[in-house]
């Protein structure tokens, strides 16, 4: 006796094995947008943090020839590199003017993911003769 009234069970199991399926498809895409945004959100947050510390180095932090280690709330930690650069203007600056120019290099370590960053700073300062 067959009925016209519904689906036969293997009909049915075919259509729930095709919807899993779909939900399987659409739970991993999900853990990857996941994972990626937690990613793109640990980048933006260092990419803060460099600017906060290039602002700080100089202010804060003397701008002379040094390695800066600092913990930052038990997110992660950075450490800057100063290091002197040599005066290629030499004939070019006046003899009452000096400058002297530090190159930057950033590690900011968020997550064990470290993050680069270089930036340049210089300091002035007149001389009276």
């Amino acid at each position: 006796m067959k009925s016209d009234d519904g689906f036969t069970l293997l009909e049915s199991l075919a259509g729930l094995t095709i919807v899993a399926c779909l939900l399987l498809l659409l739970l991993q895409s999900l853990s990857i947008s996941i994972t990626q945004l937690k990613r793109a959100d640990s980048a933006i947050l260092a990419a803060s943090l460099s600017r906060s510390v290039f602002d700080e180095i100089g202010i804060l932090y003397p701008l002379k020839q040094s390695r800066l280690v600092k913990q930052v709330n038990n997110i992660g930690e950075w450490r800057a590199t100063l290091s002197k650069r040599l005066n290629t203007l030499g004939s070019i600056t006046p003899n009452n003017f000096k400058t002297d120019t530090y190159d930057i290099h950033l590690e900011i370590k968020i997550k064990k993911v470290l993050y680069e960053f270089h930036s340049i700073k210089s300091t002035s300062e007149n001389r009276i003769q």
